[in-house]
Formats: structure tokens, C-alpha cells, sequence
């Protein structure tokens, strides 16, 4: 009886220290997560290298850094006048001014098309026009079309300290049940600009945390990802006002881990040359979510 005994108590002792040693691995792994999250924004063409953001109409538009530019860029590596950008209904063409050298998509340009789909309204052109340390892209948000421009020099970007988070805690990696809407659903999303979008939601997922049976609507994202946007009572305290992001792979089942300390900080919470989705109120939680990213601190 007694080494029945022992034997029990030997397995249990190897499934702590089995349970103890997942644990740890998944703290370094949420670490090192936060750390490519880190490494992501700092990049010379992240979210701190943007620097400006124009709207544009059917005409011609100058950019540069003179100040009676239409489309003005910010960084003194550029001329008083670079080029110029064409917006018919139908495409986006640019010239480059005399004596100046663009670069798209990394090739010598001094005259060309910025492709984009003039239709659709939500669009991002994979187009990269780029005079001295600024780029410019087209957008398209809530049906008008942008320029949204990049300085790998940006101060921004130059004097970031980092992202804030707070401890991670086992406590918020929650088991959700997937529920996935096989029937197209929109939503109307509004951003921190005052437009508003229509965007698809992929399903809901339902959870319990702090004694609360509790629902979130799920965004598509990417081709194989899905994307919360959510507040929760630490928002405009502790946490950015307008909410936060949470990210993670399509299910392939009818469960899935969310792990709040992953919980991010959209890029509006630092630069205001950027659009962001607003939680929807059926994202509006009860409950304190004291985990991943907290309120960026003042520069």
C-alpha cells in the first residue's frame, strides 16, 4: 500500500512541476511576443513612422515640404517641391518635379501609376512612392481616399520608450467557445476620426472571467486571423481610452484561447495621423481587464 501510495504521489508531483514548466514556457513566450510587438512599431516603416495624413480629391495635388504644398511633408530631407499627384475617378498618377529623384517601390521613377482600388471603401495600395526618408501610400477609409505618409525619421518614432504592460497573469488566458457565422454579417464601425466603415464580423466568442458570462463580436483581420476590439472599466484609466486590439488565429474548432495579457494598444494611442476602429457597444465589457498593454506614457 505504501508504494501504491509513493508511486501516486510521484505522478502528481511530475505533473505540477510538468503544469509548472508550461507555465513558464508560456510567460516567456507572451514575453517574447511583447518584444516583436516592440520591435514591429520601432521599425522604419511602422506605425511611429507615420507623419502625416492627407485627403485628397479628383485634381492635381503638389507635395513637398514647402509649406504651400497640398500634401506637405515633414521631413527637411525632402525638396520645397518633389512631384505632383494626379486623382482622376478612375487612377492615381504622379510627376516628379524638375531636378528630383523618386523611387517607387525602390526603382527610379519620374513619372507613374500609384495603384489602388478607387471603388472599394476600405483599401490600402501596395504602391510605395518615396522622396528622400518619406514614403507615401493611398488609402482608402470609409470611402475617401488619403495620403498617408512615412518618415523613417519621424520623432515620433525616434524618441519612443517603449510599450507599457502590465504583469502577466494566468488569470486572463481564458477558454472561449468559437461560434462562427456561416451567413455574411455587417457591422458599422466607427473610427477615432468620426468615419464610420462597414466591416464583417466572422463570429463571437463566449467566455467566463470574473464570475461573468461574458461575449465578444470578432472582426476578420488578415487571411488567417481575426481581431477583437474591445473596452473594458480600465479604458481612459489605466488602459488607452478608445480601446484595445486582440489578435488570433482562425479556430479550427469550437474553442479557442484568449489571451488578454496579448491585449494591444491600436496605433492611434500614439499617433494622431492614424486611423482606428472604435469597440462596437456589444464590446463594451462590464469588467476589469487589468492585463497587456496599459496607457502609453506621455513622450
Amino acid at each position: 500500500m505504501l508504494a501504491y501510495w509513493l508511486a501516486v504521489a510521484f505522478c502528481l508531483q511530475t505533473v505540477v512541476v510538468r503544469d509548472e514548466a508550461t507555465t513558464v514556457e508560456w510567460k516567456m513566450e507572451t514575453q517574447r511576443w511583447r518584444e516583436s510587438r516592440d520591435r514591429s512599431l520601432r521599425a522604419p516603416d511602422g506605425w511611429l513612422a507615420v507623419s502625416g495624413l492627407f485627403y485628397v480629391q479628383p485634381g492635381r495635388h503638389s507635395f513637398g515640404f514647402g509649406v504651400d504644398c497640398a500634401v506637405r511633408l515633414t521631413a527637411q530631407s525632402s525638396p520645397p517641391l518633389a512631384g505632383t499627384l494626379h486623382v482622376t475617378t478612375d487612377q492615381v498618377t504622379f510627376t516628379a518635379a524638375d531636378g528630383v529623384s523618386l523611387l517607387l517601390n525602390g526603382t527610379e521613377a519620374q513619372q507613374g501609376q500609384l495603384k489602388i482600388d478607387l471603388f472599394a471603401g476600405e483599401a490600402d495600395s501596395a504602391d510605395r512612392l518615396q522622396v528622400g526618408t518619406t514614403t507615401l501610400q493611398l488609402i482608402r477609409r470609409s470611402g475617401r481616399l488619403a495620403v498617408r505618409l512615412r518618415d523613417s525619421q519621424n520623432p515620433l518614432r525616434l524618441s519612443f520608450r517603449g510599450e507599457q504592460w502590465y504583469p502577466i497573469q494566468d488569470e486572463y488566458r481564458v477558454e472561449a467557445k468559437w461560434v462562427p457565422y456561416t451567413e455574411q454579417r455587417l457591422i458599422q464601425i466607427e473610427n477615432v476620426k468620426g468615419g464610420v466603415s462597414e466591416s464583417r464580423l466572422a463570429g463571437r466568442v463566449e467566455f467566463e472571467l470574473q464570475g461573468q458570462h461574458l461575449k465578444l463580436d470578432v472582426l476578420e483581420d488578415s487571411a488567417d486571423s481575426l481581431m477583437i476590439v474591445f473596452r473594458d472599466q480600465t479604458s481612459g484609466r489605466d488602459t488607452y481610452g478608445a480601446g484595445r486590439f486582440l489578435s488570433f488565429p482562425i479556430p479550427q474548432d469550437s474553442s479557442v484561447t484568449l489571451d488578454f495579457n496579448r491585449a494591444y494598444n491600436p496605433p492611434c494611442a500614439w499617433n494622431p495621423h492614424t486611423l482606428c476602429p472604435l469597440p462596437p457597444k456589444s464590446n463594451h465589457l462590464p469588467i476589469t481587464v487589468a492585463a497587456g498593454a496599459r496607457k502609453p506614457a506621455d513622450p
